[in-house]
């Protein structure tokens, strides 16, 4: 399955919501299986972004269909990137 970074911005809403983070987190863990995606990781980071999250997910759309879910709550604003393994790249060139 394709791999797929996303950086996390919390808004203020986000930021002022922190302590529940946890069910935040378990309700986008539930958005990714229904989409048919799998997590491989995700962190709150210090810097630029508030969070990373690393997945797998069948095709692109799919990965649309969370960053929307999850956008579309408030509480945060993504980044999504399609990742490549070197062998996927050496296939590409």
């Amino acid at each position: 399955m394709p791999t797929y970074v996303t950086l996390f911005h919390w808004t203020d809403q986000g930021r002022t919501k922190a302590k529940d983070l946890a069910a935040r987190y378990a309700d986008g863990q539930q958005r990714i299986k229904a989409a048919g995606g799998k997590e491989v990781g995700t962190w709150v980071v210090m810097g630029q972004y508030d969070m990373v999250s690393v997945i797998e997910a069948p095709n692109d759309e799919a990965v649309a269909k969370i960053a929307l879910s999850i956008a579309g709550r408030g509480n945060a604003s993504t980044e999504t990137m399609r990742a490549f393994t070197l062998d996927e790249v050496q296939k590409l060139v």
